[in-house]
């Protein structure tokens, strides 16, 4: 599958937020009316080795005649060798063989201990933007090695309340992920990621299951393309999608471009599905070693 498809998926992901209808009520609040005319929408074998023996070879010369005590100065047979011998023998063996055993243990050790470790990256950043007529701002931190990684994402919301009252209503989200980079190279990085979401809103707290892939491709020498889609759904349902341009400035980034947000409580709250949809700029640093 080619690595520009989860930018195409951004890229619609996105297109969908833009089309998103206006919110009708604040996300994770109480609405000030639930009756119909406040306009709120409800939604319901090995060979073993032996030794040879040497035959006594037949005598062509016949005995010498004599006396039959002459018979006794012939040489006795050579009798086998003894069980000790045999056995100090195999205990030898045994011995050169677990010496061999050691020193190639001891060889696989060293050169595990001379083979260099993965190398990790960090990631680390913060970004602003105007969203909803209020202010958006989120850190990030990530951790990855060649393929694997962890990595955790914070959002506030500052927003104007829905209802024209004084104040301001804050909202905070939250990710924390485990990564998977089935694309790793030198010029394209593409992750899948899994874990948990949470959302906390002025008249609730959620926390759900939540999933996110995103894409880091060089376009030209430090300048990179990045994609992000996350989405959440159980309690709450949740779609945050975000494209933009990375410059590299040696372990500086500086980033920009825009983000997109759905925030909907399903009607968890007081019965009445709440729904809010914000797109805005965003900008910010961060650090890469």
């Amino acid at each position: 599958m080619s690595a520009f498809r989860p930018a195409l998926c951004a890229a619609f992901a996105a297109g969908l937020l833009l089309a998103a209808p206006a919110a009708e009520a604040r996300f994770g609040k109480r609405s000030s009316g639930t009756s119909d005319d406040t306009g709120a929408k409800k939604i319901h074998a090995a060979t073993p080795i032996r030794s040879s023996s040497q035959d006594d070879a037949p005598s062509d010369t016949p005995p010498p005649s004599g006396d039959d005590d002459d018979c006794c100065d012939t040489a006795p047979a050579s009798s086998p060798p003894s069980y000790s011998a045999h056995a100090y023998g195999e205990a030898v063996l045994a011995g050169e063989e677990l010496l061999t055993a050691a020193l190639a243990a001891s060889h696989a050790q060293a050169l595990r201990e001379q083979r260099p470790s993965p190398p990790l990256d960090v990631r680390l950043g913060l970004n602003v933007g105007a969203m909803g007529g209020g202010t958006a701002g989120d850190v990030f931190l990530g951790i990855e090695g060649e393929a694997l990684g962890f990595s955790i994402q914070g959002t506030q919301l500052t927003l104007p309340t829905d209802d024209g009252t004084r104040g301001t209503d804050d909202i905070r989200l939250a990710t924390m992920h485990l990564t998977y980079a089935p694309v790793s190279t030198d010029r394209v990085r593409w992750r899948l990621e899994g874990g948990l979401s949470t959302a906390h809103a002025p008249d609730v707290f959620f926390v759900g299951p939540s999933v996110a892939t995103s894409l880091e491709v060089c376009v030209a020498g430090p300048l990179d393309l990045e994609a992000r889609v996350q989405g959440t759904a159980g309690t709450y349902r949740q779609v945050d999608a975000s494209a933009g341009l990375a410059l590299h400035l040696g372990a500086l980034n500086v980033r920009g471009g825009v983000r997109g947000l759905i925030l909907d409580d399903a009607g968890r709250v007081d019965g009445i599905q709440h729904v809010d949809s914000f797109v805005g700029p965003y900008a910010g640093v961060g650090l890469a070693f």
